[in-house]
């Protein structure tokens, strides 16, 4: 049996899929984006990423497979945004970058708009536009993105809705429709 002859088992350095493969659009951008830190890496194996995933500490410990890794940078998957945000921070750490830094502020891409948001939230801007299928709306296929809400609602007791919102009394007018009559009652008649 010759050289040639021999099936090697040799794993194949994933690539950035081709356009054939992953059209221009919103997951292309967000794969797109996600392989950039993943060549900072240098382009580590599926399973020592997901090695690394299991090797993070916090509140929510998130378990993703090497298949879902190779499947995400292959734009086969948009996973959920816990296993996204992991392979990410597991990827940063790898390439000694930190997700928290700013993403256009030494950049030759830098927002004339002043785009202060950091690598881990750029990235799951993309996130959503691609489980969104928001395509790109200018020239330059940057997808317009909404602003992501900052406060959130108060927390409901348990077992329940919560309580009935507190409404203000309207405020009191001295004519015209709906306000009180003599009596305090409201009029239906015109005002005319």
């Amino acid at each position: 049996m010759g050289f040639d002859e021999l099936e090697l088992d040799v794993p194949q350095v994933l690539r950035m899929p081709s356009l054939d493969e992953l059209p221009h659009g919103s997951k292309r951008n967000f794969v797109g984006e996600l392989h950039t830190y993943f060549r900072a890496a240098g382009r580590p194996s599926p399973a020592s990423i997901a090695a690394a995933v299991a090797q993070l500490r916090g509140s929510a410990p998130v378990t993703v497979s090497r298949e879902t890794v190779r499947r995400l940078l292959k734009g086969e998957t948009t996973s959920t945004w816990p296993k996204v945000k992991a392979v990410h921070e597991v990827l940063c750490r790898m390439a000694d970058q930190d997700p928290t830094w700013r993403r256009f502020s030494d950049s030759n891409d830098y927002d004339e708009e002043d785009d202060t948001r950091t690598l881990r939230e750029y990235l799951r801007d993309l996130w959503n536009d691609a489980v969104e299928g928001v395509e790109p709306d200018d020239e330059a296929g940057h997808p317009q993105l909404a602003p992501v809400p900052q406060a959130s609602p108060p927390s409901a007791p348990a077992g329940g809705w919560g309580p009935a919102p507190q409404l203000s009394p309207p405020p009191a007018t001295t004519g015209g429709w709906g306000s009180g009559g003599a009596n305090g009652g409201y009029s239906d008649e015109p005002p005319f």
